[in-house]
């Protein structure tokens, strides 16, 4: 096999998200757990996304990983990209002694609530991670990688981290002007750290937000696009005016607002089309002209219960049915999680190296 094919490349993810056709297909994961990158690395470094570790009142601020540790990655599983993410609003109160805290128990619930907390700042927010990401677009120039930009879960983090879940759903028919607030509190953030991670250099502007479950949004389509939809294609518009690819992240059931939603946002990629979600090959066949398609290996199916022949098998069924005509990138419905055996995690990927070559 031809070395080249192993190593990671940007321009190879940067093509294929633009709708033409590499070597083979792109490697790229959203995030991987401690397990599978202890057993790449041969040491415990964490994973790869300090986001997935949650949020924490008592720190500020979580940077990732090193990034000569995540380019380590990189070189051995064939990725062409490392992740940086700024994907919740740290939003702040102040406890009984005075100290900050980062908001991550739903305590902002009404209109007073959003007011008394403290909005993010140059010192504990915007210059530690613009410090990050320079770092991080060194090291990646320096080993032909690219850096992905995950930002903007504006309405996730409203019923996640900031809001009551039950409670900030009613307020889409209660108070949607509170809801307008509290994204564009979140917006304001949001924009504010793209503009500084574009002008450091990352290659790709990847919008995360999960708005759907199994069945579908959370919130009725056609009001939730009302609220959603123009806070969501500014954000976009930063990446698109850079020359940047724009990717989407949302986990559920996005069927019924693909054409209402998803393909006005303008994006190259959609990320992750859960298996028992939504068909991939029908999104392939309906809108693979126009998008390209990242994900649906099932982290529940044989990636996580099976054999490494079993993931062989359906890494080639999806290759085989994706590949033609360009525009898939090879990831999990998810992310590489704990569960997953690092010898079903490799099959994977020596099946995307064998099945997925051009």
């Amino acid at each position: 096999m031809n070395e080249n094919i192993r190593k990671p490349n940007i321009e190879r993810l940067l093509t294929v998200m633009k709708g033409g056709i590499a070597d083979r297909v792109p490697f790229y994961e959203i995030l991987l757990e401690a397990r599978n990158v202890k057993a790449l690395l041969g040491k415990d470094v964490g994973t790869t996304m300090a986001a997935s570790r949650g949020c924490s009142a008592d720190a500020l601020y979580s940077p990732p990983m090193e990034p000569e540790d995540f380019a380590e990655i990189c070189h051995k599983t064939g990725m062409d990209a490392m992740t940086l993410e700024s994907l919740w609003t740290p939003l702040k109160y102040k406890d009984e002694q005075g100290n900050l805290r980062v908001i991550n128990d739903g305590r902002i619930n009404d209109w007073p609530d959003l007011e008394k907390a403290i909005r993010p700042d140059w010192e504990h927010d915007f210059k530690p991670r613009r410090d990050v990401i320079r770092r991080y677009v060194k090291v990646a120039r320096a080993n032909n990688l690219g850096v992905v930009w995950c930002v903007g879960a504006f309405f996730q983090c409203s019923y996640f981290f900031l809001c009551n879940f039950n409670e900030f759903l009613l307020k889409f028919y209660t108070d949607r002007k509170f809801v307008e607030a509290m994204f564009d509190v979140c917006m304001d953030y949001y924009v504010e750290m793209t503009q500084i991670a574009i002008e450091e250099g990352v290659n790709v502007l990847f919008f995360a937000d999960d708005i759907a479950f199994k069945s579908g949004t959370f919130v009725e389509p056609e009001s939730f696009g009302e609220l959603w939809l123009p806070r969501a294609e500014k954000l976009l518009k930063l990446g698109r005016d850079a020359g940047l690819p724009l990717m989407f992240h949302s986990c559920g059931n996005l069927t019924a607002v693909m054409d209402s939603l998803i393909m006005k946002m303008g994006l190259d990629v959609l990320n992750p089309i859960e298996p028992y979600s939504m068909n991939i090959y029908d999104i392939k066949k309906k809108y693979g002209d126009r998008l390209t398609l990242s994900g649906n290996i099932d982290i529940a199916g044989p990636l996580a219960f099976g054999t490494p022949e079993q993931v062989r098998a359906e890494v080639r069924e999806h290759m085989e049915r994706l590949k033609p005509g360009g525009r898939y990138i090879m990831s999990t419905n998810h992310s590489v999680m704990d569960d997953i055996p690092p010898d079903n995690y490799r099959a994977m990927l020596e099946a995307g190296l064998e099945f997925g070559r051009y």
